[in-house]
């Protein structure tokens, strides 16, 4: 039989790329993004905020702290996934729907955190801009991780809910972490330790983001 005749699609010559466009195209019916909406409202009244002249800049890095914690809560529903049963079926792999889901988070957290940035970088030196993201980008990944053991561990499909009160409590509870160990501080004898500390949270949050979105077939065949 001839084949040389019969049309390639471009589902064919990149399936990949196909499913990633078929998901761009649904991502406003499977994503819940109304909680990214109310954040990025209540971030930009924390930005609005009349600034006095005297302002400290312990304030202002407090203030920064605040916003990466809203953009983490608004960011952990994105893996929510109401509509899995739709969306599971098609061949597209489980790692590239949640990497697809978390490519959407990250093109609203960035650039909402760049302008906070912005905003506070009059009353804030650079170095303490530089130590807030590192914590922002700590607090997101380790939410999203979160997110997504709950969806692999426990089967949840808006595991969002839970992830949201997991972090509330894990930002509850580094508030209350004492003198020396404490990773919201403000002591410069303590700021290198500290954020080593929260390097060590953002590369586990990736490992742990990065297992939960093995493909299960793959593990059953490696296992078998």
């Amino acid at each position: 039989m001839n084949t040389s005749s019969i049309p390639i699609s471009a589902a064919s010559r990149g399936p990949r790329w196909a499913q990633l466009r078929q998901l761009a195209r649904m991502s406003g019916r499977l994503t819940r993004w109304q909680p990214a909406a109310l954040v990025t409202a209540v971030a930009a009244v924390l930005l609005a905020w009349p600034w006095d002249d005297d302002t400290s800049w312990r304030t202002g890095v407090w203030s920064l702290r605040a916003i990466a914690m809203l953009l983490t809560l608004g960011g952990v529903f994105a893996l929510d996934d109401a509509a899995a049963e739709v969306v599971a079926s098609s061949p597209t792999t489980l790692r590239a729907r949640t990497m697809f889901r978390v490519w959407l988070t990250l093109a609203w957290a960035v650039p909402v955190w760049g302008v906070s940035l912005l905003v506070m970088a009059p009353w804030i030196s650079a170095v303490w801009l530089l130590w807030s993201s590192l914590e922002f980008a700590a607090l997101l990944v380790a939410g999203l991780s979160t997110a997504a053991l709950a969806a692999r561990r426990y089967g949840l499909s808006e595991p969002g809910t839970v992830a949201s009160a997991a972090v509330t409590g894990g930002f509850l509870g580094i508030l209350a972490l004492p003198g020396p160990l404490a990773l919201f501080t403000l002591r410069s004898q303590d700021l290198v330790s500290a954020h080593v500390r929260w390097g060590l949270l953002l590369g586990l949050g990736v490992v742990v983001l990065w297992a939960t979105s093995r493909d299960p077939s793959r593990v059953r065949r490696r296992r078998a």
